[in-house]
C-alpha cells in the first residue's frame, strides 16, 4: 500500500486581496465638475457671442497657485501664537506685540525652512537663515548695518498646512489702529480666506467690527479663532457674544465658522506623549481648526474654476433676457415700431439735456472733491508732523534711533487711508454721473469702459522723482491695481454690476490706489546725518513731510484728471452706442410689421428657442455652482 503525501498548505496558491476602491474626493470631482462647465459653457457662448466669451477668457486666466490665509487681529490677541500652533512649529513666528509693522510675513511650503527679505526699492529677496527672523521682522532683533527694514519676508517651511495653503500674517502682527488698519487691509484684498482672531478675555471691540465691516467688502470667506480658551473658563458666552456682534454689524458673516482655540494646550500637546497627547491637541481645538482651512483650500481650486461658471453664466442669462425683448419686436403689434421711435426722440433729448449736466456735475464735483482730498491730506500730514516733533522733544536714544520706523509705517497708513478717502470719492462721481445717464441694464458695458481705461492711464503713469539723496519713495500703486484689476476683471457676474453702486466701486478701485513710504536713501541719510542729534531729527521730519506732501498733491491732482479725462470719452462713447441700438431695435420693429404672419412666426419661434437655449444652460450652471457652495465650510461646521 503506498501513502498518499498530504499537500503542504504552503503550497495552496493564496487568495487574491481585494483593493478598496479609493475614496471619491468632493473637491476633486467638483473643481473637475465646474471646470468641464466653464469649458463647455463658454465653447456654447463663443458661438453665439464671441467678444462675451473672451471676455470670460480674461477671467479664466487668473489661477492662483495656492490659496492664501490672511491672519488679522488686535495686539495681544495670540495672532503669532495661533500662526504656529496652526503650522506645527511653536516659536517660528515671532511672538511679541513690537513685532515691526513694516513687513509683511508670509508662510510657503518648502522642504527646508529658509527666510527671504525684501528691501524697500529692491527688486530681489536677499537670502536669511530661520534664526536671522527674529532680527529682520521684529524690534527686538538687530538689523545689520547699513540695512533697512524689509517689506515683505517669506517664510518656506515644511509645515503640513503649507502644502495646501500659504499663510500671511500682516504687519505688525496684530493691532487694528488706524495705520495698522489700513496697511492690513491690504493685504486682505488678496486673501483667498480670512482669519479674523479675538480671545476669550472679551466680545469683539469696535475696531475689530469696524475693521471686519471694511474688510467684507474685499473678502469673501472669514474664519474666527477665539483664542486663549484654557485661560478664561468663559470663552463660550464670549463666543456668543461675538456672533451676535457679527450679526448686527457685519451680517454677511452670520454663518462664518468661529473656532475655540488654544495655541497653549497645542504647545503641551507637542510635548507630551500617548493619551495625554491626544487629550490636549483635542481640547485645543487647532486641528478641528487646520481641517476646515485644509477643506477650504483643498476647494480652492474649485472656488476658482465656480468664479469662471459664475461669469458664463451671467452671460447666458443676458443673452437669455436679450432674445426675450428681441421677441416683443416680432410682435405684430402696429404700435411696437411707434413706441420705439418715440423712447429713441426721448433718449436723444436725455442725451443732449443730461449729458451736459453730467459732464457739468463731473467737472463741479471733481474739482470740490480733489480740494477737499488734498485739505484732507494737509491736515492728515500736519498732525503727523506736530505729532513727531512733539516725540521727537521727548524721545530718548532709543527712540530717536527707531524714529525712521515710526515715520515709514505713519506714511504707510496715511497713504492706504488717503486711497480709501479718494475710493469713497470716486464712488459717489461715479454714482452721481452715471445714474444720471444709464439705467441700470446699460452699466456693465460702460463701467467695464471705464475701469479699462483707468487702468490703463494709471499703468503709463510717469512717477516723480524724490528730491535730494532720494528721501522719500513713492511707492507704485501697481500693487493695489494689481488687487483692484482682479475685482474689476472678474466679470459681471462676479462682482454684481447691474447694480449703481457696485458699478461705482469697480470703478473706483481702478483709480485710487495710492502709497508713499520712506525709501532705503531716507534710513541711510538718517543714520548718517542724525546720529541722536534732536535738532536735526526734526529738520529731517519736516523735509521728509515736505516731499510726502509734494508727492501726494501730485498723485491727488493726476487721479482726479484721469478720471474726469476717462469719463467724459466713456459717456460719449456709450450714448452713441445707445443711439445706434435704438436704430436696430426700430429697423427690426419696422421689418417685422412688413413680414406675414408666417415669417413673424418663424422669426419668433427661433427666438423663443434661443430664448430656452440660454435660460437652460443657466440653470446647468445654477446646479453646478450650488454643488460649488457645499465646500465651505460654514457654521454648522463648526
Amino acid at each position: 500500500m503506498t501513502d498518499t503525501a498530504t499537500p503542504s498548505p504552503a503550497a495552496k496558491p493564496a487568495p487574491a486581496k481585494k483593493t478598496a476602491p479609493a475614496k471619491p474626493n468632493p473637491a476633486q470631482a467638483i473643481h473637475k465638475l465646474c471646470a468641464r462647465a466653464a469649458k463647455a459653457g463658454n465653447a456654447s457662448l463663443r458661438t453665439v457671442d464671441a467678444k462675451a466669451a473672451a471676455e470670460v477668457d480674461e477671467v479664466s486666466r487668473w489661477q492662483p497657485d495656492k490659496p492664501v490665509a490672511v491672519v488679522v487681529g488686535e495686539t495681544k490677541r495670540g495672532k503669532s501664537s495661533l500662526v504656529n500652533a496652526l503650522l506645527g512649529m511653536p516659536g517660528l513666528s515671532p511672538v511679541d506685540a513690537q513685532v515691526a509693522t513694516t513687513a509683511y510675513l508670509e508662510f510657503a511650503w518648502a522642504e527646508q525652512a529658509s527666510v527671504r527679505a525684501w528691501q524697500p526699492g529692491a527688486a530681489d529677496p536677499m537670502l536669511l537663515g530661520v534664526g536671522d527672523l527674529r532680527n529682520w521682522a521684529t524690534r527686538l532683533g538687530t538689523m545689520p548695518p547699513g540695512m533697512v527694514p524689509p517689506r515683505r519676508m517669506l517664510v518656506g517651511h515644511p509645515s503640513a498646512l503649507l502644502k495646501h495653503m500659504s499663510v500671511v500674517d500682516t504687519p505688525g502682527t496684530g493691532g487694528l489702529d488706524p495705520d495698522h488698519a489700513q496697511i492690513a487691509l491690504e493685504a486682505v484684498a488678496r486673501a483667498t480666506c480670512l482669519i479674523m482672531v479675538t480671545d476669550a478675555s472679551s466680545p469683539m471691540a469696535k475696531t475689530e467690527l469696524d475693521f471686519l465691516t471694511e474688510a467684507s467688502k474685499r473678502v469673501n470667506f472669514v474664519v474666527f479663532a477665539l483664542t486663549k480658551t484654557d485661560t478664561y473658563p468663559g470663552w463660550r458666552t464670549v463666543m456668543e457674544e461675538n456672533r451676535s456682534l457679527i450679526e448686527a454689524h457685519a451680517p454677511r458673516f452670520r454663518n462664518a465658522p468661529h473656532y475655540p482655540v488654544s495655541a497653549m494646550l497645542a504647545e503641551h500637546a507637542l510635548n507630551s506623549q500617548g493619551p495625554t497627547r491626544q487629550a490636549l491637541a483635542k481640547e485645543s481645538g487647532i486641528g478641528k481648526m487646520q481641517r476646515a482651512l485644509v477643506k477650504v483650500a483643498t476647494a480652492g481650486k474649485a472656488l476658482v474654476a465656480a468664479n469662471v461658471v459664475r461669469a458664463v453664466r451671467t452671460e447666458f442669462q443676458r443673452l437669455a433676457v436679450s432674445a426675450a425683448a428681441d421677441m416683443k419686436a416680432y410682435d405684430p403689434d402696429p404700435e411696437a415700431a411707434n413706441r420705439l421711435k418715440e423712447e429713441k426722440k426721448q433718449a436723444l433729448a436725455l442725451r443732449r439735456t443730461e449729458t451736459k449736466k453730467a459732464n457739468l456735475a463731473l467737472r463741479v464735483e471733481t474739482q470740490r472733491a480733489k480740494i477737499e482730498v488734498q485739505g484732507r491730506l494737509r491736515t492728515h500730514l500736519q498732525e503727523l508732523e506736530e505729532a513727531l516733533l512733539d516725540e521727537v522733544e521727548k524721545a530718548n536714544k532709543a527712540a530717536l534711533e527707531s524714529l525712521p520706523n515710526r515715520v515709514d509705517i505713519a506714511l504707510q497708513g496715511i497713504a492706504a487711508r488717503l486711497s480709501g478717502e479718494l475710493h469713497q470719492r470716486f464712488v459717489l462721481l461715479a454714482e452721481r454721473v452715471l445714474r444720471q445717464v444709464f439705467n441700470d441694464d446699460e452699466l456693465q458695458q460702460v463701467t467695464g469702459s471705464i475701469s479699462a481705461g483707468l487702468r490703463t492711464a494709471a499703468s503709463g503713469r510717469t512717477r516723480r522723482d524724490a528730491a535730494n539723496d532720494g528721501a522719500l519713495l513713492v511707492a507704485s500703486s501697481a500693487g493695489v491695481a494689481m488687487m483692484a484689476g482682479r475685482v474689476v476683471t472678474m466679470g459681471a457676474g462676479a462682482i454684481g454690476l447691474t447694480a449703481v453702486a457696485g458699478s461705482a466701486a469697480a470703478i473706483a478701485l481702478s483709480a485710487s490706489g495710492v502709497g508713499v513710504g520712506l525709501a532705503a536713501a531716507a534710513f541711510l541719510l538718517y543714520r548718517r546725518k542724525i546720529q541722536g542729534d534732536r535738532q536735526a531729527a526734526k529738520t529731517w521730519i519736516q523735509r521728509i513731510i515736505a516731499e510726502a506732501r509734494a508727492n501726494l498733491n501730485e498723485e491727488i491732482s493726476f487721479r482726479f484728471t484721469e478720471v474726469e479725462f476717462v469719463f467724459n470719452s466713456t459717456l460719449d462713447d456709450a450714448l452713441e452706442r445707445r443711439a445706434a441700438e435704438f436704430d436696430a431695435r426700430i429697423s427690426a420693429a419696422e421689418n417685422a410689421q412688413k413680414a406675414d404672419q408666417a415669417a413673424r412666426a418663424k422669426k419668433q419661434a427661433a427666438l423663443k428657442q434661443r430664448r430656452d437655449s440660454m435660460a437652460s444652460k443657466v440653470k446647468q450652471l445654477d446646479e453646478v455652482l450650488a454643488k460649488a457652495r457645499t465646500l465651505v465650510p460654514g457654521e454648522e461646521d463648526a
